[in-house]
């Protein structure tokens, strides 16, 4: 972080501690009444980060003792000193870099202990957002706002840059002179047309930092077909070209969007080939002229790809086409589509014999790296030179592998088998049937949230009771609350931050379900801090105010569920009641959690039969197996497998889960692997079976990457068409989030029904007629469907019917009744008391 220092806070703080901090002992109000206010971690004046803390409470509280930490628990904290004390809606704000000597980061945390070591508050943050605070002060949620130490917080209208059509791109970016170590970075830029001269005096050259910012100088007009080179380690606010970066171009009132790029890692050189063309390729250094493509001649290759269910991880392997010689690979490198994942970068000594393989498990131990190869991805390799050697794009999973067919030398195919480090098997695949019907509802998704809302990485997904839609993020666990706006769009109204029981880690979460106590529960596989380590983990959070999270239960289900992959663990996971279960008759019929090893014999799920479970069970999708898990989580840590079941021949894997609550019916999504099939399973006899299959519907995109389905569903009217949303892991044309609108919900009004006409019953000989002895109930409401008639009396016509005014005589008599069983036992417990 770039630090350009003024005296304006350092100025302001002292003065809010003044006016906000005692030293004389006061009453002490309760803990929960300090909340973090506003935070300030990349200040565009170069002022220190800091954070304000307010007392929403009536009484002062004494922090004395108290610990302030960012998101790592070493030596650098604050510990606040003695007669700290914050008076009611005061505000005291604090400086980490003076204090404690520590910044807030790009991603980070800042976490408020008690004395004790009690977690009192904190607030998380994914992105730099220079200062953010509560709005309104102490019970709002985190917005951009001006930086305020010390006083009220005030919005800050943050105006997003649009896209700005113009023939000028960057054509080409050196990140390292490979000749000249000490070399400028620079960016070239390149008028497309052919015909039209373009003004771009003033505009602004930024690298991923919105507080970077060079600009082309005043009176710069670029010809057609005209190249320009700037060098941005220039001015105050230059910045150089990182190994992982991106170059951005802006308008003059940086409101207008004109072009980017983005990298992994040092090429040295890269640019357009052709010039102004849509393909980058690794150049060699052609500022101010046509761009000239920079290749290696290698015999090595790419050869088979694995980025899905592998229980190793995901993996490429290399060739070598050479039969003679062997191939001295140290220093090379892999590396994704995603310009923020740090490259592999092959270890010192590293080879492939003539004619052999070397498979890498791009996340596995051993390499500095953090990314898996996902459904729509990219694999390329480089020399020790940077010179790409190979290069492979995908847009969905393989069913198995994707491997080259001729073995070495063919073009990529759906392998028919995996071949880890093995000549490729290159038998023809025989596509398995599809039996799917047509999806049942709305057929027509909608964009859902406004372009921009999120980036990749969207998972899970549920509405909760009171209609709230719910949506997490799984490279940090990022819980978002969304609201329905007048405009059909969902926007945000909270967001949360979850991590372990223990407040540490980077939850990769994947699935969410809010369970009936309104508590949130996560499907997490690993820690995203530790990501070549697999950790599958259920957890439960008890959300706050906003940015305020409790895990209070963790849950590893390996011990049912059996070991798993890296990435490859607990995808969804829904909250089913136990009022459903037990009326459904769910069986359990699985392996204990305590270590049982032989099946349970099928006894009917008794929800008394468990210590506190929160309710309901709990079904969980998990990738590797491609099967769903019935299972009790017990808040005392144990879990309880009741069932498992697959999904069908044609869902292969759930990717989220959604049940209709009263009914009998579990939705399961599969991703872009199966074209967004869904599954649907009921409980039949007991055991969870999978009844039908339908296909995405007909106007969504089958390959969108699509990892968590909600469905709203009426309970007024159980006929009702459901909303239904789906949130994808890759930000499609911007958006996550899409949905179907449903049926409107609305209670079924009765149809109103005439009383069918009596017969008298016919008399027999020496018989009563209508004593209602021998004929039949007065009363009706029989749940055999006769109208209360039942047996021969029913047939006989014995019934007497009932008058508009009985019913309301029935109650007033059954009133009369209570109150006077109401003042006998009043009169029998005055009695009891003399």
């Amino acid at each position: 972080m770039r630090r350009r220092r003024t005296a304006m806070l350092a100025a302001a703080v002292p003065a809010a501690l003044a006016a906000s901090l005692l030293t004389a002992p006061a009453a002490l109000a309760a803990d929960g009444d300090i909340v973090i206010n506003e935070v300030q971690s990349n200040s565009a004046t170069d002022a220190p980060d800091f954070f304000e803390l307010t007392n929403v409470g009536a009484a002062p509280v004494d922090i004395s003792g108290w610990i302030a930490r960012d998101d790592k628990d070493d030596e650098e904290h604050i510990v606040f000193p003695a007669g700290t004390v914050i008076q009611p809606g005061a505000f005291a704000a604090f400086e980490t870099e003076t204090l404690a000597g520590f910044g807030l980061g790009k991603q980070d945390t800042v976490r408020i202990f008690d004395d004790l070591g009690t977690l009192i508050a904190q607030h998380s943050w994914s992105e730099h957002l220079t200062s953010e605070g509560r709005l309104p002060d102490g019970t709002g949620a985190f917005g951009p706002t001006e930086p305020t130490p010390g006083t009220a917080n005030v919005a800050r209208e943050v105006a997003e840059p649009q896209p700005f059509d113009s023939p000028v791109v960057v054509n080409e970016v050196q990140s390292d002179d490979q000749q000249n170590p000490d070399g400028p970075d620079w960016v070239e830029l390149f008028n497309t047309s052919t015909t039209e001269s373009v003004d771009i005096s003033d505009w602004i050259l930024r690298d991923d930092d919105d507080l970077s910012e060079v600009r082309v100088p005043a009176g710069t007009e670029l010809a057609p077909g005209a190249f320009l080179s700037i060098e941005t380690d220039q001015g105050e606010r230059g910045f150089g070209l990182g190994k992982a970066d991106m170059i951005r171009l802006f308008t003059a009132d940086g409101l207008g969007a004109v072009d980017s790029y983005g990298w992994t890692e040092h090429a040295f050189t890269e640019g357009r080939v052709p010039d102004g063309s849509s393909d980058w390729t690794d150049t060699a250094p052609t500022r101010d002229a046509a761009n000239a493509a920079r290749a290696s001649a290698s015999p090595i290759v790419i050869n088979e790809i694995e980025s899905n269910g592998d229980t190793r991880g995901d993996w490429v392997e290399l060739a070598n086409t050479d039969t003679v010689s062997t191939v001295d690979l140290s220093g090379w490198t892999l590396v994704d589509g995603d310009p923020e994942h740090e490259p592999i970068v092959l270890p010192e000594g590293t080879t492939i014999e003539s004619g052999g393989y070397r498979a890498i498990i791009t996340d596995g131990a051993g390499y500095n790296t953090d990314f898996g190869l996902g459904g729509g991805d990219t694999v390329t390799l480089r020399d020790a030179s940077g010179a790409v050697v190979d290069q492979h794009s995908w847009e969905a999973h393989a069913a198995v592998t994707y491997a080259r067919c001729a073995d070495m030398t063919g073009e990529f195919v759906d392998a028919a088998t995996s071949t880890f480090e093995l000549v490729n098997d290159c038998a023809v695949v025989e596509e398995p049937a599809v039996e799917a019907e047509a999806w049942p509802f709305a057929a027509s998704p909608e964009h859902a949230v406004a372009a921009g809302t999120w980036g990749d990485d969207m998972s899970g997904l549920d509405f909760g009771a009171d209609g709230t839609l719910y949506a997490i993020n799984n490279d940090n666990a990022e819980i978002f609350a969304l609201e329905r706006g007048d405009d059909g769009l969902y926007a945000s109204t909270g967001s949360w931050i979850a991590h372990y029981t223990d407040g540490s880690g980077q939850l990769d979460a994947e699935g969410l379900t809010v369970a009936g106590d309104g508590s949130v529960f996560l499907a997490t596989e690993r820690d995203n801090e530790f990501k070549s380590t697999s950790r599958p983990m259920l957890v439960r959070v008890e959300l706050g105010a906003t940015g305020d999270t409790s895990a209070t239960h963790q849950w590893d289900p390996v011990p049912v569920i059996g070991e798993i992959g890296t990435n490859l663990g607990p995808e969804a996971i829904e909250w089913i009641s136990d009022e459903d279960a037990v009326r459904l008759g769910v069986l359990e019929a699985g392996v204990s959690g305590a270590g049982q090893a032989a099946p349970i014999a099928p006894r009917p799920y008794d929800p008394a039969a468990y210590g506190e479970h929160f309710g309901g069970i709990f079904a969980v999708a998990v990738e590797q197996t491609g099967d769903v898990y019935l299972m009790v989580l017990e808040a005392s840590g144990e879990v309880t497998l009741l069932q498992q079941t697959g999904l069908g021949d044609s869902v292969e894997l759930a990717m989220g889960l959604d049940w209709r609550a009263g009914g009998n019916e579990l939705w399961a999504l599969c991703d872009e692997a199966c074209d967004n099939r869904t599954a649907k399973l009921q409980v039949v006899d007991g055991l969870l079976t999978p009844v039908t299959a339908y296909h995405a519907p007909a106007d969504m995109n089958s390959s969108y990457t699509n990892e968590g389905l909600a469905f709203a569903w009426c309970a007024a009217d159980p006929a009702a068409e459901p909303t239904v949303a789906w949130i994808s892991d890759t930000a499609h044309d911007g958006v996550s989030l899409r949905v179907a609108a449903g049926d409107e919900c609305a209670a079924v009004e009765p149809t109103p029904t005439e009383p069918a006409p009596t017969e008298p019953a016919p008399t027999e000989p020496g018989g009563d007629q209508g004593d209602g002895q021998d004929g039949g109930s007065v009363d009706g409401g029989d749940s055999d469907g006769t109208g209360g008639q039942s047996g021969t009396d029913a047939q006989s016509g014995g019934q007497l019917p009932r008058t508009g005014g009985e019913a309301p005589m029935a109650l007033i008599a059954g009133a009369m009744l209570l109150l006077l069983l109401g003042a006998g036992l009043v009169l029998g417990r005055r009695r009891a008391e003399v």
